[in-house]
């Protein structure tokens, strides 16, 4: 049972989580959305990035509700992405954007446009961070 006073995007998390597949769907529509996506995830083992993907949705949310704790492990990731790392250029953010949003979609019994909207504000400012890390 999800609590009536969490934030919608927090809510609309656990309810893509509870169910099957949401990281699969969000996957299967990241790697197909560019040829650059594909490439940067050739050698992943999926179970751990799925597990990493996990906790760092949850930070995102975290940050985008003002938990500052949060953001030194987000810029963590950041340079784990960064040029000299993994090198994620800051465009392919807006594709993992649109897959994330496609897998709301897909997977939140309670979607709306609005829904999308706030999944969309919540995610920005960890995107930010790691863009401006890039």
């Amino acid at each position: 049972m999800i609590p009536d006073d969490i934030d919608p995007v927090t809510a609309s998390y656990h309810r893509c989580m509870h169910g099957d597949g949401f990281l699969d769907t969000f996957y299967n529509g990241f790697l197909s959305s560019s040829p650059a996506v594909r490439d940067k995830f050739a050698h992943t083992d999926f179970a751990h990035q799925k597990l990493a993907l996990r906790e760092s949705l949850l930070m995102m949310i975290m940050l985008s509700l003002g938990n500052e704790g949060v953001r030194g492990e987000l810029r963590k990731l950041a340079r784990r992405h960064d040029r000299k790392h993994v090198d994620v250029a800051p465009p392919l953010y807006a594709l993992w954007l649109d897959a994330l949003c496609q897998a709301v979609r897909e997977h939140d019994p309670e979607y709306t446009a609005e829904t999308e909207q706030q999944w969309r504000a919540a995610m920005q400012p960890g995107i930010d961070l790691l863009v401006a890390a890039y």
